[in-house]
């Protein structure tokens, strides 16, 4: 998946002859975190809730300029959504600006739209329901797994917990119970189910 599906495209902005007073009320109005700072159509800068709170209590005559990181860190379009995830990661980021290869800003990639580029990815398409399987010595765990697939529309992982050799974790969607019951019965399997929903 690639940043340009997750991404929003043509982000709110600030000029960097901005106040701070007014850039600081604006991210409040919109309840973001930063912006992109923009000077006759090229990203000159970001600005964080941050530095315009900090400006604020120093001085009352500053503007965008004075405060934003210049040269800020942006990716392209065509990024995976993996390295997005990495470069937020590693620098602490909230929020990157998105670039087209000419340098042009096209959008802004924040960490909650890599989160759900991530969930999609992952197939959490459907409400998830996690499955914790407690199973006695001896149980075939592969056996109880394709019990669980038969009873549900999709199984989207499973594992298990280092030094853990009676339990499995799953996350499934459309899990029929009353049809894992009778097959986890008909197939005498010995184990404990707990279910919990996001």
């Amino acid at each position: 998946m690639l940043v340009r599906e997750c991404m929003t495209k043509e982000p709110v902005t600030v000029s960097p002859r901005e106040d701070v007073r007014v850039a600081f009320s604006l991210l409040r109005q919109y309840g973001f975190r930063q912006f992109p700072v923009v000077k006759d159509g090229a990203l000159v800068g970001i600005v964080t809730d941050r530095d315009l709170r900090n400006a604020i209590n120093i001085d009352d005559n500053l503007v965008v300029a004075d405060v934003m990181s210049s040269n800020p860190v942006t990716v392209y379009e065509d990024t995976s959504l993996e390295e997005a995830a990495w470069i937020l990661r590693s620098h602490k980021f909230n929020a990157l600006p998105v670039v087209s290869k000419t340098g042009g800003l096209v959008g802004i990639i924040t960490v909650t739209d890599v989160l759900d580029g991530l969930l999609r990815l992952l197939g959490f398409h459907g409400k998830p329901v996690r499955v914790e399987v407690k199973t006695p010595e001896g149980t075939d765990f592969f056996e109880v797994l394709k019990v669980i697939r038969m009873a549900s529309d999709k199984v989207l992982s499973f594992s298990f917990p280092s030094g853990k050799q009676d339990r499995c974790y799953l996350w499934v969607i459309g899990c029929d119970f009353d049809k894992l019951d009778k097959k986890l019965e008909e197939k005498k399997l010995d184990v404990e189910i707990t279910f919990s929903e996001l």
